[in-house]
């Protein structure tokens, strides 16, 4: 039995469709309850790369079929991920100071200092979160970080548990706490900042490891209840912003908690699908490896700023690479748009 080239041409491309319209089934249907498709929802936006091709499959054999299975793709890369690439509309430039947020993983696992402190000094943010404090790291913020950020709550641990908030503005403990077991404990704080006092929430979400899926589905539950617990705490805290690493995609029951309740920085004023995770590969990360060769830098987004609607994102960036952590940050510029 013969093939021609247009044939094989549309079998490849029936499968390519088979296969992606096979996910959105099974993800509209099951969300995160199926373990393969939960792994998946980190990274299935590449999949929607051959997308083109298979248009030009199309338009070069003539089958509808393909049409439609393109358009099917296209809408619902569309719907996932299209607002993302669009132009951020322009927001007014009403009278008030901003307030620059950046948050952090720096990775703990190691003592690569100076890489860390450049990188805070270059996005010059006006407080930073940082997760996975060290010691050795929380000593180089007190000694050289103390003219730039005179107001430090930090809580250093010797792995990945550590804490701490720098900030220009002053800072104060916060009376409610936050619920449940955390990677580190939370810091629950009120931050002053320009007449109004904001409560402010560092936070660091269960993780996952390539070598313990046998455990994702809990830990996935886990951090969509960590979510819930963020989730109750903005409800009565006033002007509110959290940041952190969540260890969940935007595909996650976790992050649509946070998203449909508070607003995600990035959403509003981000520009690309503004992936964080994985980045360096140094002993101590956690980028993943596959027959032992580390997979692609910058997969998937897990770093996140929410802020309530007492605020407007301005402009919403990821930071520069250090080189030694495998996160990179994220910075949001805010302005007050409560009455």
């Amino acid at each position: 039995m013969e093939f021609s080239f247009k044939s094989i041409i549309t079998l490849i491309a029936r499968l390519y469709l088979l296969g992606l319209c096979a996910w959105l089934v099974l993800y509209l249907v099951s969300g995160e309850r199926l373990l393969t498709i939960a792994l998946l929802n980190n990274v299935v936006v590449y999949f929607f790369l051959p997308l083109p091709l298979v248009a030009l499959a199309a338009a070069y054999t003539q089958r509808w079929d393909l049409w439609v299975g393109t358009l099917i793709g296209a809408a619902t890369f569309a719907w996932l991920w299209g607002s993302l690439f669009l132009p951020a509309p322009p927001r007014a430039t009403a009278a008030g100071e901003t307030l620059t947020i950046m948050s952090y993983n720096v990775l703990g696992l190691h003592d690569y200092s100076d890489p860390v402190i450049e990188s805070i000094r270059q996005e010059n943010a006006d407080v930073v979160l940082i997760q996975e404090l060290n010691y050795a790291l929380a000593r180089a913020l007190q000694s050289e970080l103390s003219a730039e950020y005179p107001y430090q709550s930090l809580d250093p641990r010797r792995d990945v548990h550590g804490m701490g908030t720098l900030s220009r503005y002053p800072l104060r403990p916060h009376e409610q706490e936050l619920p449940l077991d955390w990677i580190g404990t939370p810091q629950e704080l009120f931050l002053d900042w320009d007449g109004h006092t904001i409560s402010l929430v560092n936070f660091h979400m269960q993780s996952s490891t390539v070598d313990a899926l046998g455990k994702y589905s809990r830990d996935n539950e886990k951090r969509t209840l960590q979510a819930q617990a963020l989730v109750d705490f903005a409800a009565g805290a006033g002007a509110f912003i959290a940041a952190g690493d969540a260890n969940s995609s935007p595909l996650t029951t976790a992050y649509r908690l946070l998203s449909q309740n508070l607003n995600d920085a990035w959403q509003q004023a981000g520009f690309g699908l503004g992936h964080t995770f994985p980045g360096s590969d140094i002993p101590g990360s956690m980028r993943p490896h596959l027959a032992g060769v580390p997979v692609p830098q910058w997969l998937t987004r897990i770093d996140y700023i929410f802020h309530s609607g007492h605020f407007k994102t301005v402009q919403t960036r990821n930071t520069r690479f250090d080189g030694v952590s495998d996160h990179r940050g994220v910075v949001a510029v805010l302005r007050w748009a409560a009455p």
